[in-house]
């Protein structure tokens, strides 16, 4: 599977067509996905074999670095420097001041992997948007179903904070015959919460939330997936 990556505008440059690549992940591997790869590729030795060889070589790396040494494998080098400010010749070292760290490095033959196999593949980038998670209808206590018009509403998530002075931005509750109605009185305006008064003019039927903020000349749009309903 090729490497995924799409285009974000860059900011560290003043030329507002600069973007630079950004990688996404396609999953994140442990100890366990390693050994059961080796198995798959047809190793003749069991899981608990490799685990416990695994487990020697950790101990056997631990130890070298301990002793100060320079560490080449095919895969990584390793080696150890002290960070922190010594002030003078004859200062020692203060660990409330200073700090060992391991510095892991690719391994000549993982480098060589960017010239012989790597290949990469583009995506369309994806937009931060508003993530409603729960709705909560105080008049009832139910979450992410009742409608209580003319009562309290809150919404839980993240990205949700609007501006007011932006006319589209701001709650929608949008039924399903696509009628909309905005809410006007918010209470609690921020990125992980919305406190509101819900519209005493909804009618009975389902309906979806939105939440819409307006970013230069797009609307990013979030909305709640369950379906709501005023009796």
């Amino acid at each position: 599977m090729p490497i995924q990556y799409s285009l974000r505008e860059n900011h560290l440059t003043p030329d507002p067509n600069d973007f630079m690549a950004s990688v996404t992940p396609t999953r994140t591997v442990e100890m366990e996905d390693i050994i059961s790869r080796m198995i798959d590729r047809g190793s003749t030795v069991t899981k608990a074999d490799i685990l416990s060889v695994m487990e020697d070589f950790q101990k056997a790396l631990e130890a070298f670095i301990e002793e100060g040494a320079s560490i080449v494998l095919p895969f990584a080098n390793y080696s150890t420097s002290i960070k922190g400010v010594f002030e003078g010749q004859d200062a020692s070292f203060d660990s409330a001041k200073h700090q060992v760290a391991i510095n892991v490095n690719p391994g000549k033959e993982i480098k060589a992997l960017t010239k012989k196999r790597l290949s990469v593949q583009k995506q369309e980038a994806t937009v931060p948007q508003p993530n409603l998670a729960i709705f909560t209808d105080f008049n009832t206590g139910e979450k992410n179903s009742i409608i209580t018009p003319g009562g309290m509403g809150q919404i839980l998530g993240h990205r949700l904070k609007f501006d007011p002075a932006v006319a589209e931005d701001g709650i929608y509750f949008v039924k399903d015959d696509n009628n909309e109605t905005k809410v006007t009185v918010v209470g609690q305006n921020k990125p992980s919460v919305l406190m509101f008064m819900i519209p005493a003019e909804l009618t009975s039927g389902d309906y979806t939330l939105e939440v819409r903020v307006k970013v230069g000349d797009n609307i990013r749009l979030g909305k709640l997936t369950n379906t709501l309903s005023v009796a």
